[in-house]
């Protein structure tokens, strides 16, 4: 009797770094270098705790509890867990005050009575053979007609073109585990309160789950993780050991272009 093979477990963060530079995920996914290397950034810890709050902020009952000022003590309790990856007592103060501004933008123009079914859950599906996909899912809403609506909250700036392939997946695992058919995934941009929409429709899941695996293929084959150095060099937690890192320092793009969660341990397994 062969013996079973591990599972190949991807996410979406770590699809993204592999289509983007090999090495820094082999550094990442293969040689499991993040904990000796990974960096605290101080839009990952603002990223964080806003998320952790419009958790809690949405979970309250009754709905007269969702208040603004609410919101601001939730927060604030938020952030007294951890404050890593500011400069100083200025910098975390002008971060704090971001994500304040993104909650109140929230609270005034987003249905705060919403009852979503799902949210900052951390959820994974087998979807061919020995192939694993999982993520953090920010929130799932089921709409008036039984569907379900896929929202992903965003704390950077509006992005020019939506590149809506984080989403897909999350829309790929819910496929395989909940019976009720996803109808829209959204982006909302919390700065602006600005949401992107697009339908997804069951071809559209085929064609994702393809790609997912055409995925695993090639990183299952690749054998070199060449590096592929760009604009986001300058906030790669590797580049000290980098095999073709630029000449000159690199200038680190927009965080907003960065916002992957740790939704990938056990990847490349």
């Amino acid at each position: 009797m062969k013996p079973s093979l591990k599972p190949f477990h991807l996410s979406p963060s770590s699809i993204a770094v592999f289509k983007q530079c090999r090495q820094r995920y082999k550094f990442l996914h293969i040689d499991k270098l993040g904990d000796r290397y990974g960096k605290p950034r101080p839009y990952f810890t603002m990223a964080n705790h806003v998320h952790a709050t419009l958790k809690e902020f949405l979970s309250l009952q009754p709905l007269d509890l969702r208040t603004a000022a609410t919101a601001e003590e939730l927060l604030r309790r938020n952030w007294r867990r951890y404050r890593l990856g500011f400069r100083d007592k200025d910098d975390e103060l002008r971060w704090a005050e971001k994500a304040l501004a993104q909650l109140r933008s929230f609270v005034s123009s987003q249905d705060i009575g919403a009852q979503p079914i799902m949210m900052e859950e951390m959820v994974e599906a087998e979807i061919s053979v020995g192939v694993v996909l999982r993520g953090r899912i920010d929130r799932v809403d089921k709409e008036s007609d039984g569907t379900l609506h896929i929202i992903d909250y965003k704390t950077g700036s509006t992005a020019g073109r939506i590149d809506w392939e984080q989403l897909e997946l999350h829309a790929l695992i819910l496929s395989k585990r909940l019976s009720w058919p996803i109808s829209k995934v959204s982006y909302l941009y919390l700065a602006n309160s600005f949401m992107r929409s697009t339908a997804i429709s069951v071809d559209d899941l085929r064609q994702v789950n393809w790609r997912v695996l055409a995925t695993a293929n090639k990183i299952r084959q690749e054998k070199q993780f060449h590096p592929s150095p760009g604009p986001w060099c300058g906030n790669c937690d590797f580049i000290s050991i980098c095999l073709g890192k630029p000449e000159s320092d690199p200038v680190a793009t927009a965080f907003d272009q960065l916002e992957f969660w740790d939704d990938s341990k056990g990847d490349g397994e």
